[in-house]
């Protein structure tokens, strides 16, 4: 089951994973007027709407950043060809 997790007041950082980060399959980062970051996760461990979640790229990549960190905003919950909003 892949959850997408829409994040608000998001910040990227360097350095490696701490110790709760979820694992980050996929970012996204949609940089316009009203920024939008989501990550999706393979994780069961997101929190509800309003919590403070953080995330490590499950893979190492040359992004200049390993963590993402921010506040649940929404989810949706991806799986057979439907997603599920939880708002």
């Amino acid at each position: 089951m892949t959850v997408r997790v829409y994040l608000q007041a998001a910040r990227v950082a360097a350095g490696p994973p701490v110790e709760g980060d979820l694992p980050a399959e996929r970012v996204f980062i949609h940089a316009t007027d009203l920024p939008e970051i989501w990550v999706e996760t393979e994780s069961a461990g997101v929190p509800e709407p309003g919590r403070a979640v953080s995330f490590a790229l499950a893979r190492g990549l040359d992004l200049g950043f390993e963590r993402i960190a921010g506040t649940v905003e929404r989810t949706l919950v991806k799986g057979a060809g439907r997603m599920r909003s939880n708002r």
